[in-house]
């Protein structure tokens, strides 16, 4: 067990504090003890007084200047008066970074070091007023052993006195007495001495030592001095070397015991008796337990699901910017997660489908790398060159993606928009990872800045042409529909102007307001969204029908649309095509699919355009179940001779059970992770539901193909896979 003790001088910033420290380290040195200051104010002055004026680097710049293999202790450490040790933490300049983590960086390096192991005293000079972890650090209890608070009669002083003594009581509850009392630094204030003596009373500490206002200090100060070292000021001498003593010899530690806000007003201002809330709360008798209030039966709460960060939001929808060079102004482990979610499908694409999804695969997507440097000194010099670096490369944009480290430090990112040229706007996202909020909050933030800096609100109108909106960033078949409806439309004669953001240039994106009509790709709350904020933002005109899914929806939807542009003619030829080739599949899977049980749960509502299909190829429905975890409203099915096997459910353990009674051949579900092995196939529910006439056909045709391979046994499928892609 050590004898060192460790004592941490916190209060207002300029009330005092690093001249108060460095007399104190100054007399307890002169007393005999070994001592070493450290001081944690980013203004980096605690030893000025002890070294005769002379600065020292500090230890984050130490840090952030020098290889971890080459840090040496010896390096920040200087000996001042009376052999004291002195260190100066530092912090960044004003208004970047985060000083709190520097000072975090610099005390786990002072652990590494085993810079305190020579010395008696360890006393620290901490910044009192900043509420912020870091400057906390110095009172947890693997460090402080006694806290003393420097104030003065001033309100606010007293003020973040009392706020210090939250912060310990924070640390230490109950359990821990840690607060050897009040240092007042005299101001020769009106009412001072018994301003500061109340809040004292209320908060049950004692004034250790009063300072009194004495150009003494000033002198020393004009010299580079401690009152040491001056003979000329014996009484002030004397106040330290007394308080040095007190130290030495131990003082009484007591409890935080801080006073509400309305309570510290109270006693300091008025003079009026009050006492410390856990004062307070010790001398009430145990109130009575309340009598239990009768159950009522609660509706459902309605709440919104959160998929991932604001952050992982933007990254998705913003690589559908083709031209565009997204740089994620983020440490690389928060880059990398997110390139791997966003090409994860591309990849799944790929090898199972044959789909080839550039902007998936491979993303125009970099990232700053911010690390511990930026984290402490700020950011956004290492992001201006990241962005000056893009820009040479005459992109059709570059888009700034803030993540949650960027936000906590403070870096302005938005004001390197001011680098834009017109060839290349410089468009930031503040997503400040999940603080900007969920996934799909960041999705629709970055669609509104990249619409607000791109889209020319007076582009001059393309007749024939629509603009595809709101399509799914990362989905299986979102490229597959894309195909499909622009197969439609070149049939029609109808071109697309802009995807809204599905693959699309930034001069694609600055003619959206050329196409006369705008289709919504589903109709998901999101999607509505967006479509009421283009509706009001740019005036757009919305066709009344989303991409539609099954061969009903598909017909009306290519008849409303030919009625649209006066092209109907040329509508019936494709709908003829499509049911022929839709009686084809049907008589090829019937076969293979008749009487075969389905066993179907999804977090989708209506399904009935994969039901429809599976009816037409003599399929039964033994359960059809929708999770319904947002307790919203739900539409199954709009066949009444089907609600007869669908239910609402709220939980996947129902759907266990179920699935036992059941007996089925295909389950199709959302979580096919969470379904247990048994004797049927099991198949994914497509979280972006195929579009056109065939839409249920393409998912009953994979299927026939997992029963007849169940059949031949799987293992010829996956060696005919590993054969083609990694042998």
């Amino acid at each position: 067990m050590s004898d060192r003790l460790e004592l941490a001088l916190y209060g207002k910033g300029g009330i005092g504090k690093s001249t108060m420290s460095a007399n104190l380290s100054a007399a307890l040195a002169a007393s005999g003890a070994r001592v070493m200051q450290i001081g944690c104010d980013p203004k980096h002055d605690s030893t000025r007084l002890l070294l005769g004026g002379r600065s020292i680097p500090t230890v984050l710049d130490y840090l952030r200047d020098t290889p971890k293999e080459r840090q040496r202790l010896s390096d920040v450490l200087a000996a001042g008066f009376g052999g004291v040790g002195c260190i100066e933490a530092g912090g960044p300049k004003p208004g970047v970074g985060c000083a709190g983590r520097g000072i975090i960086s610099a005390f786990e390096f002072l652990e590494r070091t085993r810079a305190k192991d020579d010395y008696d005293v360890i006393l620290y000079d901490v910044l009192g007023d900043v509420v912020c972890g870091g400057f906390a650090v110095p009172i947890r209890r693997e460090y402080a052993d006694a806290i003393l608070l420097v104030t003065s009669g001033e309100f606010m002083a007293i003020y973040a006195a009392n706020n210090i003594l939250r912060g310990i009581r924070s640390f230490d509850g109950d359990e821990h007495s840690r607060v050897a009392g009040i240092l007042l630094n005299g101001r020769a204030l009106p009412d001072e001495r018994a301003r500061v003596e109340r809040f004292a009373e209320a908060v049950k500490l004692p004034i250790v030592c009063r300072v009194p206002r004495s150009e003494a200090f000033l002198r020393a100060e004009e010299r580079k001095r401690t009152l040491m070292e001056l003979e000329e000021f014996p009484e002030e001498r004397a106040v330290f070397t007394e308080l040095a003593g007190q130290v030495r010899a131990g003082l009484p530690l007591r409890r935080a015991l801080p006073l509400t806000d309305s309570e510290l007003e109270e006693a300091v201002l008025y003079g009026r008796r009050t006492v410390s809330v856990p004062a307070r709360e010790e001398a009430k008798a145990p109130a009575p337990a309340p009598e239990p209030e009768p159950v009522r039966e609660r509706a459902p709460e309605k709440r919104p699901a959160l998929y991932g960060c604001a952050f992982t939001g933007a990254a998705t929808i913003a690589v559908h910017l083709t031209d565009a060079v997204i740089i994620a102004h983020s440490p690389r482990a928060c880059a990398f997660y997110t390139w791997q979610n966003i090409s994860s499908t591309g990849r799944k694409n790929l090898f199972n489908r044959g789909i080839l999804m550039p902007s998936a695969i491979s993303p125009n997507y970099e990232t700053t790398e911010i690390g511990h440097a930026e984290a402490v000194f700020g950011g956004l010099d290492k992001l201006r060159s990241h962005v000056e670096r893009a820009m040479e490369r005459r992109p059709g944009a570059v888009i700034v993606i803030t993540s949650c480290v960027s936000g906590i430090i403070g870096d302005d990112a938005e004001a390197l928009e001011r680098m834009s040229t017109p060839e290349t706007p410089v468009i930031v996202i503040p997503a400040d990872g999940d603080m900007g909020g969920d996934y799909m909050q960041g999705l629709e933030m970055c669609l509104h800045r990249i619409a607000e800096r791109l889209v020319d609100p007076d582009a001059q109108t393309r007749p024939m042409t629509v603009n595809l909106i709101g399509e799914l960033g990362v989905g299986f078949n979102t490229d597959v529909n894309f195909r499909t409806v622009k197969g439609w439309l070149d049939a029609l004669g109808i071109g697309i102007g802009c995807r809204f953001l599905g693959d699309a240039g930034a001069e694609e994106v600055r003619r959206l307001t050329a196409a006369p009509l705008n289709i919504l790709a589903g109709d998901s709350a999101d999607g509505r969204a967006l479509r009421s904020w283009l509706e009001e933002r740019y005036g757009c005109r919305f066709f009344p029908r989303c991409l539609p899914i099954g061969f009903d929806a598909s017909r009306s939807f290519l008849e409303e649309l030919g009625g649209f542009f006066g092209v109907a003619d040329r509508v019936a030829p494709i709908v003829e095509r499509e049911a022929a080739q839709y009686g084809a599949e049907v008589a090829r899977l019937r076969p293979l699919l008749r009487g075969k049980r389905l066993f179907m749960t999804t977090i989708n509502t209506s399904m009935d355009w994969l039901l429809d299909a599976a009816e037409s190829c003599g399929m039964e429905f033994c359960w059809i179940g929708v999770l319904n975890y947002l307790r919203q409203e739900v539409k199954i099915t709009d066949r009444p001779e089907r609600r007869s096997v669908a239910e609402e459910i709220t939980d996947f353990p129902a759907v266990l059970e179920r699935l036992r009674e059941k007996k089925p051949d295909i389950v199709l579900s959302n979580y096919t992770a969470s379904v247990p092995e048994g004797d049927y196939i099991v198949d994914n529910m497509p979280m972006t539901q195929p579009v056109g006439f065939r839409s249920g056909l393409e998912i009953l045709k994979r299927w026939a193909l997992l029963l007849e391979r169940r059949r031949e046994g799987e293992w010829s499928h996956d060696r005919a896979l590993f054969e083609k892609y990694f042998a």
